[in-house]
């Protein structure tokens, strides 16, 4: 009886535990992409967060240019300051732009194995403890480990490469 009352316990605060961080993570990727808008008719494929960074991850079926091309356009109506935009070796576009100090960081690439574009959004939460050692936006083509972290932590941007 009691080793049963025992598991039921550990299971019960496993899955608060859980439902904790679920919570955690919902709130620290909402707080860093408050505001930015993803590309129409685009499903969402995963999302990931660290202390003060937050990932989504999206498809759309459209081609990576017009994906591209629509952000470019959007960042510019909505007040983001696009400070890097280029294509990388591998053919993905990388971008970068900050709206009041607030860093977002857009990866578009082609699909592979079919058409389509996967991309991804990142931001970070401006004015907390991880994110107060900022830099200048990262130049196109440098290698990021040449770089310093824009979140001031190593720990955040691991996270979200893990996943």
């Amino acid at each position: 009886m009691f080793r049963r009352l025992a598991v039921a316990a550990l299971t019960a605060a496993a899955l608060w535990g859980c439902d904790r961080t679920s919570r955690v993570s919902l709130h620290t990727v909402s707080q860093s992409l408050k505001g930015v808008l993803v590309y129409p008719q685009s499903r969402m494929v995963s999302m990931a967060s660290g202390d003060s960074v937050g990932q989504i991850a999206l498809v759309s079926s459209d081609p990576p240019d017009t994906v591209a091309r629509w952000f470019r356009i959007y960042l510019g109506l909505n007040n983001w300051d696009l400070q890097s935009d280029g294509t990388q070796g591998d053919g993905s576009i990388a971008m970068y732009a900050e709206r009041a100090r607030r860093p977002l960081w857009i990866s578009i690439r082609r699909n592979s194995g079919g058409p389509g574009t996967s991309y991804t959004l990142t931001g970070a939460i401006v004015g907390s403890r991880d994110t107060t050692a900022t830099t200048s936006a990262p130049a196109i083509g440098v290698p990021s480990e040449s770089l310093p972290h824009r979140s001031g932590s190593s720990m955040s941007s691991k996270r979200i490469q893990r996943r």
